[in-house]
């Protein structure tokens, strides 16, 4: 994967799962696609390194929770410093339901998690990385991501319904 339609062939295949992650962690939908479009450019712009990695997919998620994540901080020292001053809405609190693309319970129940649960289920369910891809996209042990993988399905499976679940339960692969 090395040549430009090898980046654009990437682009088309991946950009959505990349812009629904990121909704999922809990940005909008304008700042996840300004997000996952900045991440892509950080691809392209070095092609000829991340062109030969084995998943250039999973760095590109890696480069756009790390956007997301230093969003956040932004903001949060913006709001910090303008609470002072004035009552300043949080820009990067989480969405709620209703407001996320498919208003599903899911989402509601991914909501209700702790930020390192819900990055390591929307990077394994959502981006498809193996456990040994998201221990190297948000740089912690296969170990803790298998626990928090355990964890995070445990919480989100009494946040649903009981039919939900139990299809919950009885889905989901945990690999290296």
């Amino acid at each position: 994967m090395t040549t430009s339609a090898d980046f654009d062939e990437l682009f088309v295949a991946r950009f959505a799962a990349v812009v629904r992650a990121l909704v999922v962690l809990g940005a909008d939908r304008s700042t996840a696609e300004d997000l996952a479009q900045d991440a892509f450019l950080v691809a392209l712009s070095d092609w000829e390194r991340v062109g030969h990695l084995d998943r250039p997919e999973a760095w590109v998620a890696k480069i756009a929770v790390y956007k997301w994540r230093q969003l956040c901080k932004t903001v949060v020292r913006r709001q910090e410093l303008s609470r002072r001053v004035w009552p300043f809405p949080k820009a990067c609190e989480r969405q709620p339901a209703e407001d996320v693309e498919r208003r599903s319970d899911v989402v509601n129940g991914l909501l209700g998690l702790t930020e390192r649960q819900r990055e390591v289920l929307v990077l394994h369910y959502f981006l498809d990385q193996t456990v040994d891809g998201v221990a190297q996209t948000l740089g912690i042990k296969p170990g803790t991501v298998k626990s928090t993988l355990h964890d995070a399905r445990a919480a989100l499976a009494k946040s649903l319904e009981p039919s939900y679940a139990d299809e919950f339960r009885k889905g989901g692969r945990v690999d290296g």
